[in-house]
């Protein structure tokens, strides 16, 4: 069995962005430039989140609330469609970059204002993740009163939970409606 790739630091950092929202921590909202600030810091992206300010929390719950929405389109072509959109939000036109390793990749311009490069390096992040592996692979939690988002990165394409809490309870769940009906 082949290892499955590391997430680019980025995408990493959406990530942290998408799940500081989550039905089953208290509180849910977790949001915080400090956390921002540690995820980019441990992921060696701290430049894109040192100009963040308290004051720009509503624009980052914003574009959180948007970026969701991208996972809980319908179907692929909703979701590049939702993603394309935050994209010409945010960024004010794309550039092809050479990465460390030589290759060529797709990297948006950001908007002025704090908020602009760190929302242009995370979306950006998921348009590279839709374009490499399907936007199929994006979706949220299948379990009841959890909606969280999840990269599918599994090699069949078949995860439908967020985490293995929400995996377990499903199942859990789903043991003692077969128990009951028995």
């Amino acid at each position: 069995m082949s290892a499955v790739p590391p997430l680019e630091p980025a995408l990493r950092l959406a990530v942290a962005l998408l799940h500081s929202y989550w039905v089953l921590q208290d509180p849910v909202d977790q949001l915080s430039v400090a956390r921002l600030r540690a995820a980019a810091r441990e992921l060696g992206l701290a430049g894109v989140t040192e100009p963040l300010t308290e004051a720009d929390l509503p624009r980052l719950r914003e574009l959180r609330d948007r970026l969701h929405r991208v996972f809980a389109a319908p179907d692929p072509a909703a979701r590049v469609a939702t993603l394309n959109e935050v994209l010409a939000d945010v960024s004010a036109g794309t550039v092809v970059e050479t990465a460390p390793d030589g290759a060529l990749r797709l990297t948006p311009l950001p908007r002025p204002g704090p908020v602009g490069p760190f929302a242009a390096l995370v979306t950006g992040a998921l348009a590279r993740a839709a374009a490499a592996g399907g936007a199929e692979r994006f979706g949220v939690c299948a379990a009841d009163g959890c909606d969280a988002p999840y990269l599918d990165r599994t090699r069949a394409g078949r995860q439908r939970y967020c985490c293995e809490l929400c995996n377990n309870r499903a199942a859990a769940a789903a043991y003692r409606g077969r128990s009951r009906r028995a």
